[in-house]
């Protein structure tokens, strides 16, 4: 291969990276925000969601397990280690075919910080430490969405859970 489409393909994939790593800051910011229509808006409609022992399938019910919260929580979510790699689709990300692939995996790790109070507040905890995996499709309005997440607890503090009504 050419140093030129070597370097084409880099910043393909450097892209696809990005682009998939706006969809997890959106994720966190509206989650820690209380938008939840927001965070419903970043799954595919028939959206697979497993964390624990919940399984949950499409945006009505990912908004659902939010909303239902009793208690004003204050949370903020911060994530590194993702990785990003093909999931099955038309393209390889850096395929000389300029196409995208139609699915991603991306897996990252989270840490969760939480209190169920209004904030400000001077309590800092971490609730959750865990794998996320994740597999994004590519959408027909030209957005990528998350299809599938399966949370994998690592740490857990159960004193510091949400509170469902």
């Amino acid at each position: 291969m050419s140093d030129a489409l070597l370097a084409a393909l880099a910043w393909r994939r450097a892209l696809l990276r990005t682009e998939i790593d706006a969809v997890l800051a959106d994720w966190a910011w509206h989650l820690d925000h209380g938008d939840y229509d927001a965070v419903a808006g970043l799954f595919t409609e028939d959206a697979l969601f497993i964390t624990g022992a919940v399984e949950l399938r499409g945006r009505a019910a990912i908004k659902r397990r939010y909303a239902k919260r009793v208690v004003l929580r204050s949370t903020r979510h911060i994530y590194s280690g993702l990785r990003v790699s093909e999931d099955g689709g038309d393209a390889d990300p850096g395929s000389p075919s300029g196409r995208w692939p139609t699915r991603v995996r991306a897996r990252s790790t989270w840490v969760n910080y939480a209190v169920n109070e209004p904030a400000p507040v001077d309590d800092v905890g971490v609730y959750l430490v865990a794998d996320f995996d994740d597999v994004l499709s590519w959408c027909d309005d030209e957005r990528w969405r998350i299809s599938e997440r399966r949370i994998i607890p690592v740490f857990r503090d159960p004193a510091r859970a949400p509170v469902a009504g």
